[in-house]
């Protein structure tokens, strides 16, 4: 392992907001020498969800910036305009602004199909990515299971809440969280946003709906149906985009870390070992491992396990 740098050393942690493709775009900067790690968080999270993996890589010497994602945190939140596409142009724009060569990609669930749409449109432009738990194609059973789980996470959304300690009781009580900590319990703090009567979750409702709905899903199963209803073409075109992607195209090392254990219910990994084992088969210059957590618990969980097959990683990349 690396020796970390001298604390002396190491500079101050900095949030700053940008203006890329359009938008306002809110980040998280810890400075460093090294390469600069681009964190991509998940579909309901913030640039704090990687907090304490981004602290670890920062006393390390690496540069990360992580960042909130259109529609969470401090970003903006346009009605509409969210998908890949956009998430890509918001991505580019970032690393156009900080003048960024061959950044590495570190991502978590949401976040890695972004890192791999990017990868695949621009191969030459990354240095390496780290995915975990995520990015992987899914059966309509599978999809649909997976939004079994999503939906507990729903519950927090659009709800004004009198108080932070109500919120993170609700948090506690969940059992999509089963190890509470307190690295976890800062960051569903610093997920809230101060409002009239109270406290309430950085993301409105609407960006969950219209991210799900560029996918060709939704928060409710009968909305589904409805929007096939309406727009049978375009569902069907947004459900035919998900199914497939050219893993082959993908040029830089990548390192894909899967939680082997299940979330809520029987079968409900968001990675499955099917969708785990084709993309590496897939992707010429990869690699895996299986971490024993779940979903969450990759993220926030302390596994040395996980960590130090990270460090290697990038001590190769």
């Amino acid at each position: 392992m690396k020796q970390s740098l001298p604390k002396a050393k190491l500079q101050k942690f900095k949030e700053e907001s940008i203006t890329s493709n359009g938008i306002k775009i809110n980040l998280g900067i810890w400075p460093g020498k090294k390469q600069t790690i681009v964190c991509l968080h998940g579909l309901s999270g913030n640039l704090y969800s990687m907090k304490s993996l981004a602290e670890r890589l920062h006393h390390l010497g690496y540069k990360v910036i992580s960042y909130d994602l259109r529609g969470r945190g401090k970003s903006d939140k346009p009605n509409s305009g969210y998908g890949f596409q956009n998430h890509i142009e918001d991505l580019k724009g970032l690393i156009a602004h900080y003048k960024i060569k061959n950044p590495i990609f570190f991502a978590h669930s949401f976040g890695c199909m972004i890192a791999l749409r990017y990868a695949i449109h621009y191969p030459d432009s990354v240095q390496g990515m780290i995915l975990m738990d995520g990015g992987g194609l899914l059966t309509l059973p599978k999809r649909i299971q997976v939004l079994k789980v999503l939906k507990h996470s729903f519950e927090r959304l659009d709800v004004t809440f009198s108080t932070i300690s109500e919120y993170l009781k609700l948090i506690q009580n969940s059992p999509l969280v089963p190890k509470w900590s307190k690295e976890i319990e800062e960051y569903f703090r610093l997920e809230l946003m101060k409002t009239k009567g109270g406290f309430v979750c950085h993301m409105p409702g609407y960006v969950m709906e219209e991210e799900l709905k560029e996918m060709g899903g939704s928060m409710h199963f009968l909305n589904i149906l409805k929007y096939l209803i309406c727009d049978p073409k375009r569902v069907l075109s947004k459900m035919k985009e998900n199914r497939s992607l050219e893993f082959k195209k993908i040029k830089p090392p990548t390192l894909i870390l899967r939680a082997t254990e299940m979330n809520l219910f029987p079968n409900d990994d968001l990675l499955p070992k099917t969708s785990f084992e084709f993309m590496l088969k897939q992707i010429p210059n990869s690699r895996g491992k299986e971490i024993k957590t779940n979903h969450y618990g990759i993220l926030f969980d302390k596994i040395k396990e996980r960590d130090s097959v990270i460090e290697e990683f990038l001590n190769e990349c």
